[in-house]
C-alpha cells in the first residue's frame, strides 16, 4: 500500500522527469516505503555506498544497509538529522533521515546524504549569524555606559554593592541580581562582566519573560536546518552558543517555565548543549548571570522554581537597594541624568532649583531610579529658564506636597502608596508609547517588558491612541 502511495507520487509529477532531477543533483538520495521496502534510489547513493541500484532496489532496507537508521526513522516518524557517515571514498557525508507522512499517516521514509562541502557552508550561514548578533550587540555598548562607575551614588549600600561587584568580578562564579523593578539590575549584570575576567568576551542578554513557551528551547540552545516546521533552511544559533566565552545573562528569571528548568539546570552542570534537531555536542565556557525582581525563596517553597537551579545561580547574590533606602543618591543621579542629556545635545539645563529637589526628597519612588529618569528626563525637556522647577515635575508629585503638608506621616505611604504608584506607572506607559509612535513592540523593549505584559497594562490605564489630527497620518 505504501508502495503504491509512493509511485503513485512520482507519476503525478512525471516519473522520466523526477528521476532525471533527482539523479542530477549532488545529494544522496534513498527511499523505502511503509514496509521497508527500496523504492528509490538516485546516482549519487550508489556511487558513496558502493551497493549497486540494481541490487538494493525492491530489497528490504535491512539487507542493504544493516546497521542504517532508517527503518527507525520508519518505525518512530521521528526524524534524525546530521548524522556522519563515511563513504566507500573515504569522504563524509552528512546524512538526515526524514519520515514520509502523507495525510497525517507514515507512507515511507528517506535518507538524504550530502557532501561534507554543504555542512562547511551552513557552518558559514550559523557564523554569519553570530557576527550579525555580535556587531549589533557591540553598537549597542558602544553608545551605552555600563562600567562600574556608572553605578551613580555614594550611600553606605551603594558603596557596599560596589565593592561586591569588584569581588564578583575575581571569580567565575555565577551571580544571582534581586532587586526592584527599576533598580539597575541590568546596569549591576553590565558591570559585573566588565569587572571579571571575560570582558573581552560576548554578554548575551535574555529576558525569559519575553520568549514564548514554545520557543524557548530553539531560542535558547538554536536548531539545525529544517529541525521542525517552519524553521529557518540556514537553522539558527541559540542565544548561549553566542555567549560561549563570555557571559550570559538570565533577565526575569522567576518567569522562567517550569518544563525548561531541568534543562537550562542540565546545560549548567554539564557545561554543554545540543542544538534542536542535531547531534553535535558543543561544549560551552561562560558564566551565568540571573535576575529577578521576585523572592525566589517563596518560589521555591510554592513548587514554582526548582531548589537545585535556585542554588546552581545563586553562588553570589547581589540585593539592590530601593531608591528610598539611599535617597542621599537622589541628588547625584539627577545631575548625572542631565549631564547626560546635555552630552547628548537634547536640552541645556544646568540643574534642579533647590525647591524642585526638595520635592524629589520627599517623593518615596515606588518605581525606583526609572522613575527618578523619568522625571528628571521629561522635567528638563519643560524648563524654561535652564532650570528644573517646581512647576516642571509631574502633577502626582506636586499633588503628593500638598497632602503632606496636611497629613500625617503615617498615612500618607499608606494611603497615596497606590495611587502615586498608579500615576507613575500610567505617565512612564504614555510617555513611551508616545516616544515610540505607539510602536508595541518598541515600547515594551524599552519597558524591558513583554508584549503580553504591555498589553495588559494599556488595558489596565485604558489607553488609547490619540486619534491623527486632521491632513496628517499616523503610523
Amino acid at each position: 500500500m505504501g508502495r503504491d502511495v509512493l509511485r503513485k507520487a512520482i507519476q503525478d509529477i512525471g516519473e522520466g522527469l523526477l528521476e532525471a532531477m533527482l539523479n542530477n543533483i549532488y545529494i544522496g538520495i534513498s527511499v523505502i516505503d511503509k514496509e521497508g521496502i527500496v523504492v528509490f534510489r538516485n546516482k549519487q547513493i550508489e556511487g558513496v555506498s558502493g551497493i549497486s541500484n540494481d541490487f538494493a532496489i525492491n530489497q528490504h532496507y535491512s539487507v542493504v544497509s544493516p546497521k542504517g537508521e532508517l527503518l527507525e526513522v520508519l518505525r518512530t516518524g521521528i526524524p534524525k538529522f546530521g548524522r556522519n557517515y563515511k563513504t566507500v571514498t573515504g569522504d563524509t557525508t552528512i546524512v538526515n533521515r526524514i519520515p514520509l507522512i502523507l495525510d497525517n499517516s507514515i507512507v515511507g521514509a528517506m535518507s538524504i546524504g550530502f557532501h561534507e562541502d554543504a555542512l562547511i557552508s551552513q557552518k558559514y550561514d550559523l557564523l554569519e549569524q553570530k557576527l550579525e548578533y555580535y556587531e549589533k550587540e557591540l553598537r549597542n555598548l558602544r553608545s551605552a555606559r555600563y562600567d562600574l562607575f556608572n553605578i551613580v551614588g555614594k550611600s553606605d549600600k551603594i558603596l557596599h554593592l560596589k565593592n561586591l561587584i569588584l569581588k564578583c568580578g575575581e571569580t567565575d562564579s555565577s551571580v544571582l541580581i534581586t532587586g526592584d523593578t527599576g533598580t539597575g539590575k541590568e546596569l549591576c549584570a553590565h558591570a559585573v562582566h566588565l569587572n571579571s575576567k571575560r570582558r573581552n568576551g560576548p554578554f548575551i542578554k535574555i529576558n525569559c519573560a519575553s520568549i514564548p513557551r514554545d520557543l524557548f528551547e530553539s531560542e535558547l540552545f538554536g536548531y539545525e536546518p529544517g529541525a521542525f516546521t517552519n524553521a529557518s533552511r540556514k537553522g539558527k544559533v541559540g542565544k548561549f552558543e553566542l555567549a560561549n566565552h563570555g557571559t550570559i545573562f538570565l533577565d526575569e528569571i522567576s518567569t522562567l517555565p517550569l518544563e525548561m528548568q531541568p534543562k537550562l539546570l542540565r546545560v549548567l552542570q554539564d557545561g554543554e548543549i545540543e542544538r534542536i534537531g542535531g547531534n553535535q555536542v558543543i561544549r560551552l565556557d561562560l558564566r551565568v548571570l540571573s535576575a529577578t525582581n521576585r523572592d525566589l525563596d517563596v518560589l521555591v517553597q510554592e513548587g514554582k522554581f526548582r531548589e537545585d537551579l535556585y542554588y546552581r545561580i545563586k553562588v553570589f547574590s547581589l540585593d539592590l537597594p530601593p531608591l528610598v533606602e539611599r535617597k542621599e543618591d537622589i541628588p547625584l543621579l539627577c545631575d548625572h541624568f542631565i549631564r547626560s542629556m546635555n552630552e547628548e545635545g537634547n536640552v541645556k539645563v544646568l540643574g534642579l532649583n533647590k525647591e524642585a529637589m526638595a520635592v524629589l526628597l520627599k517623593w518615596h519612588w515606588p518605581g525606583n531610579i526609572r522613575e527618578l529618569k523619568n522625571v528628571v528626563v521629561t522635567a528638563a525637556n519643560l524648563s524654561e529658564t535652564g532650570m528644573v522647577e517646581i512647576k516642571d515635575l509631574p502633577d502626582y508629585l506636586i499633588s503628593n506636597l500638598r497632602v503632606t503638608k496636611n497629613r500625617p506621616e503615617s498615612t500618607r505611604s499608606v494611603n497615596y502608596f497606590k495611587e502615586s504608584r498608579k500615576r507613575f506607572e500610567k505617565e512612564v506607559l504614555e510617555s513611551t508609547l508616545t516616544q515610540s509612535n505607539w510602536n508595541k513592540s518598541s515600547a515594551a523593549r524599552q519597558l524591558g517588558i513583554s508584549r503580553p505584559q504591555l498589553y495588559a497594562l494599556i488595558k489596565k490605564h485604558t489607553l488609547k491612541r490619540a486619534k491623527a489630527v486632521s491632513g496628517q497620518k499616523t503610523a
